[in-house]
């Protein structure tokens, strides 16, 4: 894993770690079962997405076509989440789309 996601990297949830949905809420739960953070739903569709056969760029493309969104901006916002994700442990940069 690197430092930072880039647009090319391949973003997979790492094993154990889950995206439950309550209610209107979606939290992120650690391999340990531990609540990490509860997402928006922007965050929430990075997170399905990032299925280990996709660019971190066709993520933030898929977000920005469904939220009505800029391409641009879309990016920005989901390698600096990815990168935070990968920090906290719950997602790995693949180095090639499964």
């Amino acid at each position: 894993m690197s430092g930072g996601f880039g647009a090319e990297s391949v973003p997979r949830r790492r094993a154990g770690a889950e995206g439950e949905r309550f209610g209107a809420d979606f939290i992120l739960l650690d391999a340990e079962g531990r609540t990490l953070r509860g997402l928006n739903a922007t965050a929430m569709r990075v997170w399905e997405l990032s299925d280990g056969t996709r660019s971190a760029r066709s993520v933030a493309e898929v977000v920005a076509r469904e939220f009505s969104m800029d391409v641009a901006r879309s990016l920005t916002d989901t390698l600096r989440f990815l990168s935070e994700l990968a920090r906290l442990g719950l997602i790995d940069e693949l180095q090639e789309v499964r």
